[in-house]
């Protein structure tokens, strides 16, 4: 059962995900609002569905569910990965107030971001949904690839190798926005792989991959023209 719960979602969730965005895409970018929400509520319910088996495998299967780092990070280098996802969450909201306030800052996120542009919300309910997108994947993704792979692979790869293979899988989940989202998500990967491991709990992680997620939306939205500038 464990195989079918790793390939379900490392290889089926990319297979499956890719071509549908892929022939998406030219309508979100042409506008279609209700096109675009239909795919944050697919995307919540594959994300979600990672989790839930996750956790629900380990149920089912009587295993403890601090193997998959559903753990309270209760020793010092688990208290230092809090801290380390708690201040990089931060320094992401100073971002995101540099791009509402700054022109430049708000011009270089607008290039940076360009490729993957149509995904970002505009308007309440696009940036609800996208709230929730960023919460199943902070939640669902952790659970999955952080906490049930890292478990999955610990009985064939030495640590380092898990981290790389797990960074490469989480990339390749997100191929559907492109090569350059591909390898930020890797990076990230490796980030969230880090968190994990220093602090052998999911919890760190979660925070920052949500915060990322959060402030991800809410940057792309300001600079694509949902916000105004603010002056300050």
């Amino acid at each position: 059962m464990e195989h079918v719960v790793a390939v379900l979602f490392a290889l089926g969730f990319p297979a499956a995900t890719a071509p549908s965005y892929s022939s998406r895409r030219a309508a979100i970018l042409a506008g279609d609002r209700e096109l675009k929400k239909t795919e944050y509520r697919q995307t919540i319910a594959w994300l979600s569905a990672m989790g839930v088996a996750s956790v629900l495998f380990f149920i089912a299967t009587g295993r403890d569910l601090a193997l998959l780092g559903v753990v309270w990070p209760n020793s010092l280098r688990g208290a230092a990965s809090v801290g380390l996802a708690a201040a990089g969450s931060a320094l992401l909201w100073i971002q995101v107030r540099a791009v509402r306030t700054d022109a430049a800052t708000r011009a270089a996120a607008r290039e940076a971001l360009r490729d993957v542009r149509e995904y970002f919300p505009s308007g309440s309910e696009e940036r609800h949904l996208f709230r929730g997108v960023s919460f199943a994947a902070g939640i669902g993704e952790e659970l999955f690839y952080r906490g049930f792979l890292f478990w999955y692979f610990a009985e064939w790869l030495p640590l380092w190798a898990i981290v790389v293979v797990t960074s490469l899988l989480f990339g390749l989940a997100h191929i559907m926005h492109g090569t350059k989202a591909m390898a930020r998500s890797t990076w990230m990967g490796f980030v969230l792989a880090g968190l994990y491991v220093l602090g052998e709990s999911l919890v760190a992680p979660m925070i920052l991959h949500v915060a990322v997620d959060l402030t991800s939306g809410e940057t792309g939205a300001s600079a694509f023209g949902d916000d105004p500038p603010v002056t300050i």
